[in-house]
């Protein structure tokens, strides 16, 4: 696509806060007639076409990051975004749901166990709307930080629906419906997930929720059913069953949290049991209806009855938001579940447009999406791709659940002779000292090569933990080398020393 020639000038206007159209970039600027819609008129407007090296669609926890590197690397960079900087994950997702899960952990921790400790209050409950203001000022600090990194890093910034117009020119109206064309030479798509619905189960936002209202609602019901129980419906579920709502899960697979550890998830299930938590394995909503003021669920399987609830929560997983960007007008193939397809390298099937985070499928992590974002970014600057990045999962709930590397039957079908060691702690001391003895650290490791292959935990700062584990594996350490690190006393990374000895029957701490 050639340059438009323009004369240099300066133009500016603003569509919310996002200023546009700065002097130091190329800009064409034309008259053109446009068909008004009113009257059967024709009205003269001015079409403005902007060109970088990159148009980033999406400023999520992918998208910025790959703008903010791609513009550290001397590439001109622009990003569009139709909603909120930071993504679902500043916003409704990731942040949010961590403050409410901290606060309503703190509440429960003084509530359940203070005088076990020392600590009495009198009259305690929880404050709702002083957590959503808490949550709402780390939400904004946060978001306004990533718009102060656009612009400290010379990123332009564009807010508005995006579509494809051709394979190197992106269309973005305003809300208030103007419209600005925008050239490049690459793109990288990162628009992002939004919460499923059920074929025939869909969210109201009144009655039957996503994770974005959950994360707002009015007031703590009295009762709230769970349909899914990954690690988004866990962690929502937690903060209202903590804060004294009669939480109910239904989940159609055999456990909680598919995908992670088998023995991880039965021990999560079971310190949801000990709470007095009904989470229904193996169990399918097969009907759902309003009963006045509340919803009613039919359910079957292993579980059969009814469920009465003031409000329903529907987390079975996201879908990638690509309707509406016009890629198939452009040549950009999706899967028949609208993820894009993409090579090795990032790239679509349009090899200048690149896709990244949610929207091309697996783990649906903004971890993940951030580095990808920054994989995108070097590439098209010319710099070689890593080698493909470990993925940490973490859950959210209490205990924590974390992993990184090989489930122990992953191994085993990769053709490794797998040997496992575990650790409970019950048995370290800093856990018992925090209250907090639940859980284990699990390690697996090549019997044959001593090659450390996987790390899995249920436990105390569990999420944080678990990255002494992934640098281990990006290291590619052996099982003897993980072991012998010397970990400060007490702490809860002793378990994962104990548990890396267990595998050759030397821990310590432990019997048998």
């Amino acid at each position: 696509m050639s340059r438009p020639v323009a004369p240099r000038y300066r133009k500016a206007r603003c569509v919310g806060t996002v200023l546009h159209l700065k002097s130091d970039y190329r800009a064409a600027r034309e008259r053109v007639l446009e068909y008004s819609g009113q009257g059967g008129e024709y009205r003269e407007r001015e079409l403005i076409m902007q060109e970088y090296d990159l148009v980033v669609i999406g400023a999520g926890p992918g998208g910025y990051v790959a703008a903010i590197r791609a513009a550290q690397l001397g590439l001109r960079t622009a990003i569009a975004e139709r909603k909120f900087w930071g993504g679902v994950c500043l916003n409704v997702g990731c942040i949010p749901s961590k403050c409410l899960l901290e606060d309503s952990h703190l509440y429960q921790e003084i509530a359940k166990h203070g005088s076990s400790r020392g600590i009495t209050f009198d009259g305690l409950r929880p404050d709702w709307k002083a957590m959503q203001a808490r949550k709402d000022k780390v939400v904004s600090q946060l978001t306004c930080g990533v718009d102060f990194l656009l612009k400290k890093n010379g990123v332009e910034q564009y807010f508005g629906e995006a579509q494809f117009l051709q394979p190197n020119v992106l269309a973005v109206a305003s809300p208030e419906g103007e419209r600005i064309e925008l050239g490049a030479q690459s793109f990288i798509v990162a628009t992002g997930s939004a919460s499923a619905d059920l074929p025939d189960i869909k969210a109201d936002g009144e009655r039957v929720i996503t994770s974005t209202e959950a994360l707002s609602l009015p007031g703590i019901p009295e009762s709230l059913a769970v349909i899914g129980a990954g690690a988004i419906g866990l962690e929502i579920g937690s903060v209202y069953a903590r804060l004294g709502t009669k939480v109910t899960f239904v989940e159609i697979m055999d456990q909680c949290v598919p995908g992670m550890d088998k023995e991880l998830a039965e021990t999560l299930l079971r310190e949801f049991k000990k709470e007095r938590i009904p989470l229904h394995l193996e169990s399918r909503v097969a009907a759902l209806e309003r009963a006045g003021e509340r919803v009613r669920l039919k359910v079957e399987g292993k579980f059969n009855g009814e469920i009465e609830a003031d409000r329903v929560l529907l987390s079975v997983g996201r879908r990638p938001v690509t309707d509406g960007l016009g890629l198939e007008s452009i040549g950009v193939r999706r899967d028949e579940r609208g993820f894009i397809l993409v090579d090795e390298s990032l790239r679509t099937s349009v090899p200048h447009i690149m896709a990244i985070g949610d929207v091309i499928g697996g783990p649906q992590l903004a971890h993940k999406a951030s580095h990808e974002g920054l994989d995108a970014a070097e590439i098209l600057a010319g710099l070689p791709r890593p080698p493909r990045r470990l993925v940490p999962l973490v859950v959210y709930t209490f205990p924590e659940a974390a992993s990184v590397g090989l489930l122990a039957e992953q191994a085993s079908a990769a053709g490794h002779e797998v040997k496992q060691g575990k650790f409970s702690f019950s048995a370290n001391g800093r856990a018992l000292a925090m209250n907090a003895p639940s859980g284990f650290v699990k390690v697996i490791a090549d019997a044959r090569t001593n090659e450390l292959l996987g790390v899995h935990a249920i436990g105390p700062a569990a999420g944080e933990l678990i990255h002494e584990a992934a640098v281990a594996l990006a290291a590619r350490m052996k099982l003897a080398d993980y072991a012998s690190v010397m970990r400060a006393h007490p702490t809860l990374a002793e378990a994962f020393g104990e548990a890396a000895l267990s595998c050759d029957g030397r821990a310590i701490h432990k019997l048998g």
